[in-house]
C-alpha cells in the first residue's frame, strides 16, 4: 500500500490517482456533459422507501479518493458535506458560516488565537464521541509538511497550529488575523482519529470507509455505480434532515441522467450536471431547471518551460487570437461568460482585470511580431469531453487565422492526466475546473491553480520563475492586509498580475445546471459547485 507522502512531491502520477484532482470526476474535467467512462447505475432505489428516501443522479464518478482532506473529486466532496462536519461549515447556497462541531462561531475575528469548545454530545457514526484529539489529528494532517495533503495549500500560509486544551476544547493559533479564516475552516472535515490514524492511503481513498459525525453515514458503496446513505441517529447538530435514506447514482452519461429524471417512479428526484441541450426538454416535462454562475471554467495553460511560451507577449497574442464569445456560443450554447478576470463576475471579490483579452487578431499578429516569432507551431492538449472538443476547435481556428499552425492532441481523461503528471512537453493545454468546491474567497481560488497542490506548476515550471515569486508575495501581502480596503487593493493587484501574465487563465466561466422534480422534492437549489446538497430537502411525493 502507498502512504500519503506519495500524494505529493515527485510522484505526481500517484497524486492524481489518489486525489482525483485532475480526473473526469473532479477538477480538470468537471464538464457539463458526458465525459465517457461507466454508464449510469441501474441501482436506483425507486419508490420503495416512499417519502423517507431521496434518489439522486450525479454526473461524476465515485471512484476517486474519498479522503476529505486530500481530494478534488466532485462526487466525494458533495457527499462529504452530508457525512462529515468541520468546526464551522458553510450554508450550501449562500456560503454563510455556521457552527458545526464548534459550539459557536468565533466572536473576535481580529484575534490570532481562538479557544474553541466542541459541541456537547457530538458523536461519530460508530458511536464514539468527537474529542479534541480528533480535531488536532485532522489539522495535523493538513499542516504536515512531510506528507502534504491537498488542503495544505489553503492553510499553510496563515494557520500556525491547532492544539488540545482539554477533551472538549482546542486552541487555534494563526500567524496573523485572517479575514476568511471561518470560511476556510469549513474545508477541514474532522476525522475520527481512532478510525484513520493507523491506516494507509488506500483506506482513506475508499468510499466505503467514510466515517464522520454528520447527519448521514455511508450504508453501501460500489465504485462507478452508486453510494447509499442512511441517517446518523446520533447526530445532534443544527441540521435536521426530513428523510432517513438516500442513494446517489453515478451517471456520467448525459442521456442516462436525463432518462433517470424523466422515467417516473423508477427514476431520481434530482440531478446535477445538466447539459444545456436538455434544458428545454426537461422544462417541457415540468421539471425545475436552474443555472448558477460559477467558477467552473475552461482555461488555457502554457508550458512556460519552453520558448517562445516563456515570453508574455506570445501568451497574450495567443489569447487575443481566440474568439472567446464564439467559443461560449458554440461549445456551451451561450450559457456562460467570457473571462474578464481570473474570477467570475459573480464572485464576491471580482474585479475587472487591467489586461483584457478581447478578440483582436491584428493585435495578436503585432505582438507575435514584436516578440520576434514567426512560423510558430503549437500542440494543444485537451480532453475528449464533447463540449471541450468543440471549444478547442474554435481555439485552433483562431490561432491558425493569425498564422500559428495548431495540432490538437485530444485524449481520454486518464491519458490527459498521465501526460500532465509526467510533465509532457506539450506546448499548451486546456482544462476545466471549479475551485469554488473549497470556498469562494479569491486567495483560495487562485491558489487552487497557482500552487504545487495542483499539477500545472510542476508541469510548466512557472513556479521557478521570478514572476511567480512576485505573485506569491502579492498573495501573501493581500491575506495579511489589516484593512478591508488594503486587502481589496492588494488582491486586485494580484488578479491583475495573473491576467497580464496569462500563464494559467480562464477563457470562459460557465453556468452549472441542476434539475429536480418540484412535485416530489422541495427545499433544494442549484449550486455553483458540482453535486447537490439535500440537507434541507423534503420529499413530498
Amino acid at each position: 500500500m502507498r502512504d500519503n507522502n506519495e500524494l505529493r512531491g515527485l510522484d505526481r502520477r500517484a497524486f492524481l490517482k489518489y486525489t482525483g484532482v485532475v480526473s473526469a470526476s473532479a477538477a480538470l474535467t468537471a464538464g457539463l456533459a458526458a465525459c465517457g467512462g461507466p454508464k449510469s447505475s441501474g441501482s436506483v432505489a425507486g419508490g420503495a422507501a416512499g417519502l423517507d428516501h431521496i434518489d439522486v443522479a450525479i454526473g461524476y464518478n465515485n471512484n476517486s479518493s474519498w479522503d476529505p482532506l486530500n481530494t478534488g473529486s466532485a462526487f466525494a466532496m458533495a457527499a462529504h458535506n452530508h457525512i462529515y462536519e468541520g468546526l464551522w461549515d458553510a450554508e450550501a447556497v449562500t456560503r454563510t458560516p455556521y457552527a458545526a462541531l464548534a459550539a459557536e462561531l468565533p466572536t473576535d475575528l481580529k484575534s490570532t488565537e481562538w479557544t474553541v469548545k466542541l459541541r456537547e454530545g457530538a458523536t461519530f457514526h460508530d458511536g464514539q464521541p468527537v474529542t479534541a484529539d480528533d480535531v488536532v489529528y485532522s489539522f495535523s494532517r493538513v499542516l504536515n509538511t512531510e506528507k502534504k495533503v491537498l488542503t495544505n495549500a489553503f492553510f499553510a500560509s496563515w494557520l500556525k497550529e491547532v492544539s488540545k486544551v482539554d477533551e472538549s476544547t482546542v486552541k487555534i493559533t494563526m500567524k496573523f488575523p485572517f479575514s476568511a479564516a471561518v470560511q476556510r475552516f469549513s474545508i477541514v472535515k474532522i476525522l475520527p482519529k481512532h478510525v484513520f490514524e493507523a491506516q494507509d492511503a488506500d483506506f482513506f481513498k475508499q468510499g466505503k470507509n467514510a466515517v464522520g459525525s454528520g447527519p448521514f453515514k455511508v450504508k453501501a458503496h460500489q465504485d462507478t455505480s452508486f453510494t447509499s446513505f442512511e441517517k446518523h441517529d446520533g447526530y445532534n447538530g443544527s441540521l435536521k434532515p426530513s428523510f432517513s435514506s438516500m442513494q446517489w447514482n453515478v451517471s456520467v452519461d448525459a442521456s442516462a441522467r436525463v432518462g433517470l429524471l424523466t422515467s417516473g417512479v423508477s427514476g431520481v428526484q434530482i440531478s446535477d450536471n445538466i447539459p444545456q441541450d436538455n434544458i428545454d426538454q426537461l422544462k417541457g416535462k415540468d421539471l425545475s431547471v436552474e443555472g448558477v454562475d460559477s467558477m467552473n471554467l475552461l482555461g488555457l495553460a502554457f508550458n512556460t518551460s519552453k520558448a517562445p511560451f516563456d515570453d508574455k507577449r506570445v501568451r497574450q497574442a495567443l489569447r487575443m487570437a481566440i474568439d472567446s464569445q464564439k467559443l461560449v456560443d458554440v461549445s456551451i450554447a451561450g450559457k456562460g461568460t467570457t473571462a474578464t478576470s481570473y474570477l467570475h463576475t459573480g464572485s464576491p471579490e471580482y474585479n475587472k482585470a487591467a489586461t483584457q483579452y478581447d478578440y483582436n487578431p491584428e493585435k495578436a499578429k503585432a505582438l507575435l511580431a514584436e516578440a520576434g516569432v514567426s512560423g510558430l507551431s503549437v500542440t494543444l492538449l485537451s480532453t475528449n469531453i464533447s463540449w471541450t472538443k468543440v471549444a478547442v476547435n474554435t481555439i485552433k481556428e483562431g490561432w491558425e487565422a493569425v498564422g500559428v499552425a495548431t495540432t490538437l492532441d485530444i485524449q481520454e481523461a486518464a491519458a490527459f492526466n498521465s501526460k500532465v503528471a509526467a510533465g509532457d512537453p506539450v506546448d499548451a493545454l486546456t482544462f476545466s475546473g471549479n475551485p469554488n468546491q473549497f470556498g469562494a474567497d479569491a486567495d483560495l481560488n487562485i491558489r487552487w491553480f497557482y500552487s504545487n497542490s495542483n499539477t500545472f506548476l510542476p508541469w510548466n515550471k512557472w513556479d521557478q520563475s521570478a514572476e511567480f515569486k512576485a505573485l506569491e508575495a502579492q498573495l501573501n501581502a493581500a491575506i495579511e492586509a489589516e484593512s478591508p480596503e488594503d486587502h481589496k487593493a492588494k488582491t486586485n493587484a494580484a488578479l491583475d498580475t495573473i491576467a497580464d501574465e496569462a500563464v494559467i487563465y480562464p477563457i470562459m466561466h460557465m453556468q452549472l445546471f441542476t434539475a429536480w422534480d418540484p412535485k416530489k422534492l422541495t427545499g433544494v437549489a442549484a449550486l455553483d459547485i458540482p453535486g447537490v446538497n439535500v440537507l434541507k430537502a423534503t420529499r413530498t411525493a
